[in-house]
């Protein structure tokens, strides 16, 4: 009590700024956004809002990002994921906690994602078709890329859409597991639940390098139209086709 009375003047200037500091509305953060995101109809604080719309730029093409919330436990920052951010656009959802590290890592973690591939060919010529969607328990970003990855991702009721027609192919899914500076570095297993073109292999990403090994069988994957659309990627075989792609980042 007595270090409270002698002090008191300093407890009602830190508690003054910590209800000021907890009542900063949303749109400051516009000020501090990169140019590349846009926030509209902002609500709430910036440690507790909500944009009703958001969107991204990527090379020049928007990516819809749709309502966005976010919840910022400040105790946090500089360690663990302080940030719990999530974002909903129709079928397409993002959520995942987020930290910064003093190191500049990037950690998210408990993320669950999922869209429809048609949400991404205005930046990636994809010609596959089908949801896309994944929960990852860990994932960090570093300055050089991608550093480590656990989770899974599913392509379900995946399409080829040719000119000629769609060409249903199946169900898939990606086990990740690893660590870019491991001996394996980050490796996806492609396992095919079901569907008319069979997919087995692994992706690899380490820091300098990526690979992609896949086989190819099933019906699909004999079929000489599809065998054409892909034969810039793919290689012949008995069964089918093998993919075989490796590179430098």
């Amino acid at each position: 009590m007595n270090w409270l009375t002698r002090h008191q003047r300093f407890v009602a200037v830190a508690l003054l700024s910590l209800l000021i500091l907890s009542q900063i509305p949303a749109r400051v953060l516009t000020a501090f956004l990169p140019t590349t995101l846009t926030l509209s109809g902002l609500s709430g604080t910036v440690w507790s809002g909500q944009a009703v719309r958001a969107w991204a730029t990527i090379d020049g093409q928007p990516l819809m990002l749709g309502r966005v919330q976010w919840q910022l436990q400040p105790w946090r920052l500089g360690w663990s994921t302080p940030l719990t951010l999530t974002s909903a656009w129709g079928d397409q959802i993002f959520a995942s906690r987020l930290g910064i590290g003093l190191s500049g890592l990037t950690v998210l973690s408990d993320v669950s994602v999922s869209l429809d591939t048609r949400a991404l060919r205005a930046i990636f010529p994809l010609y596959l078709g089908g949801t896309l969607s994944g929960s990852f328990d860990r994932i960090e970003v570093g300055q050089t890329g991608l550093l480590q990855a656990q989770g899974t991702v599913y392509l379900q009721n995946a399409v080829w859409t040719a000119n000629s027609g769609n060409i249903p192919l199946g169900d898939y899914r990606i086990d990740v597991a690893g660590a870019a500076g491991s001996t394996d570095g980050i490796v996806g297993s492609v396992v095919t639940e079901s569907g008319a073109l069979v997919l087995g292999g692994d992706l690899n990403l380490d820091v300098e390098a990526y690979a992609v090994k896949l086989s190819a069988s099933g019906p699909v994957a004999r079929d000489d139209g599809f065998r054409r659309a892909v034969s810039m990627l793919a290689t012949p075989t008995a069964e089918g086709f093998d993919i075989v792609l490796q590179g430098q980042l």
